[in-house]
């Protein structure tokens, strides 16, 4: 099997540096140009199935790379980004100055923090890896499309490389990018990670 990972475009928070989360916060015109390069350049490849987290940024741009292949695409709900708790909707540099705390639990042992009002980043880790699961117990040798967010796909690509989520930060993925695993069994191999060539064309 081979995954394709797509983090969706960027948004007005992405550009701005709210904490976004579960906020349900659609694409910028950016993002969606974003959205349909990275559409674009999936327009070859061969693809079974695109599956999307249930939040409209990833749907989104689910809905630009689908329209090139006429699937209909699976949303799922355990898909989505980190429920941030009481971080939704903050500065970043808010959250720097209130919550340093929590932000230095955060740096040094990303494993045993549970967000206040949210989620941990294991358990977005088990929610996402169950997923992966559940799709690939259900497909053959078919080629997917998964379109999800930062922390979702960071923490997946933590397990599939065999790291623990204190390395999260190595697996940090930009807005509209492409992270590619080849899915052999219980093996996975990172074909290419956080690509971004699409987004920046060479100059003719």
């Amino acid at each position: 099997m081979r995954l394709i990972l797509v983090r969706h475009g960027k948004t007005d928070w992405n550009e701005t540096g709210r904490c976004q989360g579960i906020s349900d916060v659609p694409l910028n015109p950016t993002g969606i140009e974003q959205a349909e390069k990275v559409a674009f350049s999936l327009k070859d490849e061969s693809i079974d199935r695109i599956y999307s987290s249930d939040l409209v940024r990833a749907k989104t741009t689910a809905e630009k790379i689908a329209a090139y292949h006429s699937i209909e695409i699976d949303i799922r709900d355990d898909l989505r980004e980190m429920d941030q708790g009481i971080f939704e909707g903050l500065d970043f540099s808010y959250i720097r100055e209130k919550y340093s705390d929590v932000l230095e639990h955060w740096r040094k042992d990303p494993e045993t923090l549970q967000l206040p009002g949210g989620e941990s980043l294991k358990g977005v880790q088990q929610r996402a890896l169950d997923a992966i699961a559940e799709i690939k117990s259900r497909l053959g040798s078919e080629n997917i499309v998964v379109v999800s967010h930062n922390m979702v796909i960071g923490t997946l690509l933590c397990s599939f490389t065999g790291n623990s989520l204190k390395k999260l930060r190595d697996y940090i993925v930009n807005e509209a990018s492409k992270s590619v695993v080849e899915i052999y069994d219980d093996r996975f191999v990172i074909i290419s990670f956080n690509d971004i060539d699409h987004l920046h064309p060479p100059v003719e």
